[in-house]
């Protein structure tokens, strides 16, 4: 007896067989879908939560804080939490853990060598976002930053054409004047 897969393949009905019911890459479910959503929910409110969050605590009278702090927290708290969820992938085995950290990090030097020039722009960034947030409003700031986003997904996707790279630059100019 076989089976027939979404692409019209068989396979023998055994214990290594594919059900018909299986994924196949590109399909998506509705907990897939809805899942999706979510998280689209979640980062659009953690993000806007995070810039008024900044705007306040940065034009409240006394003393502020040092930007370069608030950047370097928020780095060490995505490095730990990144850190546990390969924890959670590793199945809580710290021998894996470690030995894929070493491959990755070490034996893999060159990879991480390429991202660093990356993150230390990204640094520079995160602490130029500081210093603009603390003198514009947070509206302002959140039009131009999003603003910048499109432009930038624009630029780096080849199959856009000149006629689109345009308004999107347009877009993005347009931000800014406000």
């Amino acid at each position: 007896m076989a089976a027939v897969g979404v692409g019209g393949s068989t396979a023998a009905a055994g214990a290594g067989a594919v059900s018909s019911g299986a994924l196949e890459p590109g399909s998506t479910t509705a907990a897939h879908r809805r899942l999706k959503y979510i998280s689209l929910a979640v980062l659009v409110v953690q993000n806007a939560s995070l810039i008024l969050s900044i705007r306040y605590a940065r034009t409240l009278p006394g003393d502020r804080f040092f930007a370069t702090t608030a950047v370097v927290m928020a780095e060490v708290l995505k490095g730990l939490t990144c850190l546990l969820l390969l924890f959670a992938q590793k199945r809580g085995n710290v021998k894996h853990l470690v030995l894929f950290l070493h491959e990755a990090v070490l034996v893999q030097y060159v990879d991480t060598l390429k991202l660093a020039v990356p993150s230390l722009i990204y640094t520079l960034q995160n602490n130029l976002q500081y210093v603009a947030i603390s003198n514009l409003p947070a509206a302002t700031f959140q039009v131009a930053h999003q603003g910048e986003g499109v432009v930038a997904a624009g630029l780096e996707d080849a199959g856009l054409s000149s006629f689109s790279l345009l308004a999107l630059a347009q877009l993005g100019l347009n931000s800014y004047q406000y």
